[in-house]
């Protein structure tokens, strides 16, 4: 039976235990009874507490943690590419060499990397009640939108570390303000070898047994010296065992397990074809490009591997949505909730209303999701030159306007991050930016044909590839300066410009802000609005026992280290030192480097380099620390095995797995292998 077809009988199938490790928990909303009943654990609040202040949220996208009294912090090596790709030079490639910082003052700084630690969460659902009361749909929306960019406004006010962020959970039935420290002088400490981080490559990944070394470490600063973290989590070397209780705290993105048919069916047969096809086209190009000489190769690598994870994971999630048993149990748990709301009224008189505008709504996305990605999400327009031309352009415009006006990206509280880009000193590949803008105004042209007016106004007559090489060999915004007076200057130096790039995004930005205005109003607001009714229907029936979707907010999930059954054969729940040597080729991927042809035949060989654990994980939840119940680091997450994939859409605890670093790997390294003994002597202090 397949993978996925097994989730429609898991839901008869499953063992309680298997159901209860389903879940990515608010920390202030654990499922305490089950914790009780099955592992007899009972979190105190001192516990959650440290959680909460040692778990921390890379901007980026990936989760991470303190492991060391002095702002030292362990997240994974492909959570920081940018960083490595930025700190690299012709010279010197650290994704070949890695990187050890051998003294306190050799640590570099990530010129772009931004650090969110959760100082605390409030409720403001009361507030926003309030707020609507009485009101009839269109002006509750409007009230609604006004009150919450007014509190997450007024919440980072006159202080520039903090960020604030307001976040709808169980679709709309709660509202929570979550308030972060920004810290933005993050500096890289070690990373070893892309050899050993990635090893095994795109063959092994989503896949168990595995043996990477997908670790790195960062130090935050503040004002010149490391940061002080009282809380943190101390490393255990010895690791987690066989079917312990381990919890995985971490910023899962998103779920999309309350979505209806109607939008999971979009996304199977529209969003995810489109994007696997678009992806692997430009895995393409740039492999091409990557086999011109080894520069090529190195300032490509990041996006390379970037996208090469990205096909992976959305075929994944493709073929859960393709069998035919899941989309069939998401059909009929729809109908079981559409009953019981027409029942109980919990939708008003016309129950029926709320999926019926979904639906419209999705219809209306279908014919506008070529011109959105396109245009908007600059899928035609595919360059960091012309994306911060764009963000020069549209914040000229959206600056002056009062905060809860502008378009979410120019808010108050986005700004720090914004400006940290824009304004970073790491270079731009010139010849990498012209490849793929000429490529993707290839595919604008493709997918919008050339009587579109965008694609008029994007090339007129010329040749996509000349209009590319013509506007990055004429721009001036590789150069800090340049984008720092456009930004200083603000409207009248933008309109005053006469930088090819800038010129090039004004005479694009009307097409995009067109087809964003009608996707925000005939799609995003339609879809919010009912989804929120479906969410506080579902809340009604459910209330707090179920967790919401995933957010990029701080969670907590709870599972057991073991292995799991593939078509009848037991999968060991952890991998040894002595199978990477086994599994090593010396040919790429399997390639090691040759700072591991020191191992010798010694008791390390035993030492475990991976392993999983039944822990409910997503995307974000890469650099996630595994904690015991003591709240000791036994593991840092990586990956998921080839059934999460489809954890975008369902849990299922007989088969889905995250996959983790083991801590004694991490101090085989540091301590034998890179003799990174500062480094080592901090995470793995002598008694």
């Amino acid at each position: 039976m397949h993978t996925f077809r097994r989730i429609l009988c898991a839901l008869v199938l499953l063992s309680p235990l298997a159901q209860a490790e389903e879940g990515m928990w608010l920390l202030d909303q654990l499922p305490l009874q089950a914790l009780k009943d099955d592992y007899q654990f009972e979190p105190q609040p001192a516990w959650r507490e440290r959680l909460q202040n040692a778990t921390l949220r890379l901007a980026g996208g990936c989760s991470a943690s303190f492991v060391s009294p002095s702002g030292l912090l362990l997240t994974n090596h492909h959570c920081i590419r940018q960083c490595l790709a930025q700190l690299s030079s012709r010279e010197q490639n650290l994704f070949e060499t890695g990187f050890q910082a051998t003294r306190a003052e050799d640590e570099r700084i990530c010129p772009e990397v931004e650090i969110h630690q959760l100082i605390e969460s409030s409720d403001i659902s009361p507030v926003i009640a309030q707020v609507v009361k009485d009101l009839a749909p269109a002006q509750a929306a409007a009230a609604r939108e006004a009150a919450l960019a007014e509190l997450q406004t007024s919440c980072a006010a006159g202080a520039p570390k903090l960020r604030c962020e307001v976040v709808s959970l169980y679709g709309g039935s709660r509202y929570a303000l979550y308030r972060y420290r920004r810290h933005q002088d993050v500096r890289l400490a070690f990373a070893p070898e892309a050899a050993i981080a990635h090893f095994g490559g795109d063959p092994d990944n989503f896949s168990f047994p595995r043996y990477a070394l997908d670790m790195s470490l960062l130090r935050i600063y503040e004002d010149g010296r490391p940061l002080s973290t009282p809380q943190y989590f101390p490393i255990k070397a010895a690791g987690a065992r066989r079917d312990e209780l381990v919890f995985v705290t971490g910023h899962p993105g998103a779920t999309q397990r309350d979505l209806t048919v109607t939008q999971l069916t979009a996304l199977r047969d529209l969003i995810l074809p489109q994007r696997i096809s678009y992806l692997a086209e430009l895995r393409g190009v740039l492999r091409q490009f990557a086999q011109q000489g080894p520069e090529q190769q190195r300032i490509s690598r990041r996006e390379y591997l970037a996208i090469e994870n990205a096909l992976k994971s959305f075929r994944g999630r493709h073929t859960a949505l393709s069998e035919p048993g899941f989309m069939e149990a998401r059909v009929e748990a729809e109908k079981v909730l559409r009953k019981k709301a027409a029942k109980h009224k919990l939708l008003g008189p016309d129950s029926a209303k709320a999926w019926d505008e979904i639906n419209q709504a999705q219809q209306i996305w279908r014919d506008i999701y070529a011109e959105y990605s396109m245009l908007e999400l600059m899928r035609g327009y595919q360059s960091d030159l012309l994306a911060i031309a764009r963000h020069l352009v549209r914040a000229a415009q959206e600056r002056p306007k009062p905060d809860a006006e502008r378009l979410q990206e120019y808010a108050d509280t986005a700004l720090p991050q914004l400006t940290q880009h824009l304004f970073s000193a790491a270079p731009i590949p010139l010849q990498l930016e012209e490849l793929t803008l000429g490529w993707s105004l290839e595919k604008l042209r493709e997918q919008l044909r050339p009587d579109h007016p965008a694609v008029q106004i994007s090339l007129g007559a010329q040749n996509p590839m000349q209009v590319a090489r013509d506007l990055v060999r004429g721009t001036r915004l590789h150069e800090l300066d340049q984008r720092k007076a456009l930004w200083d200057g603000g409207i009248d130096a933008i309109n005053a410009s006469s930088d090819p790039m800038i010129r090039f995004a004004r005479l694009i930005d009307g097409a995009a802000r067109a087809i964003r205005q009608r996707h925000e109003q005939e799609v995003e607001a339609v879809i919010a609005r009912n989804s929120r009714l479906i969410s506080q229907a579902r809340y009604q029936v459910e209330g707090d026992s179920r967790y919401p979707e995933a957010s990029f907010t701080l969670r907590l999930s709870y599972g057991q280290v073991r292995g799991w059954q593939d078509k009848g054969r037991q999968i060991d729940p952890f991998t040894s030192i002595a199978g990477i040597l086994a599994r090593a080729t010396g040919q790429p991927p399997f390639a090691l480097p040759a700072s591991w042809s020191a191992l010798g035949d010694g008791e390390e060989l035993q030492y475990a380099m991976n392993f999983v654990s039944s822990n409910d994980i997503i995307g974000g939840n890469s650099g996630s620390p595994v904690l015991n119940r003591e709240g000791e680091l036994v593991g840092l997450v990586f990956d998921g095995n080839m059934h999460s994939l489809g954890g975008a859409y369902a849990y299922d605890g007989r088969y889905n797995r995250a996959i983790a670093v083991h801590p004694q790997a991490i101090r085989l390294a540091l301590q034998s292998i890179y003799h990174a003994n500062r480094l080592a002597e901090e995470l793995f202090p002598r008694p």
